[in-house]
């Protein structure tokens, strides 16, 4: 049975946006915050990791929003690691609120990557026995969003530059900046009016402190889900997501 490790979280003010509920970058930012504590716990944190010249990359979110917490709430933030295999690794996050309902869910997939090859790399064994995760031959990648066809019309389009700030110490740009970069392209009168639901992110390709990259998404007539991806310049892809909304 793979350790459970729980953490509780008073959300600050600058974690939300001005709904004054948890940004969905954010979101990510604190999912990722539980899961180092652990690892940390554990002696394989950071350190043990960058040391060897590895680093932790995600390739892979699926999320399920009941509601976002609102500001000054306390939420528990569960995190479990559950299966790894050579190459991968599933982790699973729980965002519990105080009456013990889980309003968040996200299931994700990891690997490790070399940090000078940026080549993906075996995962030490030593790093994996500590989780007591489902040790198993294959893991599944997930289903993978539907893509932006030729047939589709992108109905929202902005091209961003990356900036110093968008990267972490993978040297690359930190995942929850692609949710701000699919997020911000969108209408502020249809984000003010709906919830996300469920969201299913997958990332094909690094972005790094040179790129600079496309945002679109296009939206069926119900607006009930968009369909986004991140391009480079040279039509390249990086991200693509699929996005479920609801009317507040």
């Amino acid at each position: 049975m793979p350790k459970t490790y729980d953490i509780s979280h008073k959300v600050k003010y600058y974690e939300c946006d001005m709904t004054k509920q948890v940004s969905v970058p954010m979101l990510l930012n604190l999912a990722i915050l539980v899961s180092n504590m652990q690892s940390e716990d554990l002696q394989v944190g950071d350190d043990f990791v960058h040391e060897r010249g590895m680093g932790w990359i995600v390739l892979q979110y699926d999320i399920d929003i009941k509601r976002r917490p609102m500001v000054d709430e306390v939420v528990t933030l569960r995190t479990m690691a559950r299966e790894f295999n050579a190459f991968f690794a599933n982790r699973d996050f729980v965002f519990i609120d105080a009456d013990g309902e889980e309003i968040i869910k996200i299931h994700s997939l990891f690997s490790l990557m070399d940090m000078e090859k940026r080549k993906l790399v075996r995962i030490p064994k030593e790093m994996v026995q500590g989780y007591e995760p489902e040790v198993v031959k294959r893991i599944s990648r997930g289903e993978a969003p539907a893509s932006i066809t030729d047939e589709d019309v992108i109905a929202y389009e902005k091209q961003y530059g990356v900036r110093y700030t968008d990267i972490d110490f993978n040297l690359h740009v930190n995942n929850s900046h692609y949710f701000d970069w699919m997020i911000d392209v969108l209408d502020v009168d249809f984000l003010n009016q709906h919830e996300i639901t469920t969201m299913n992110i997958r990332f094909e390709k690094e972005v790094g402190a040179s790129d600079k990259v496309t945002s679109q998404a296009v939206m069926n007539d119900e607006q009930t889900q968009s369909k986004h991806r991140i391009l480079f310049a040279d039509g390249g892809l990086a991200t693509e997501a699929v996005i479920n909304w609801t009317n507040k």
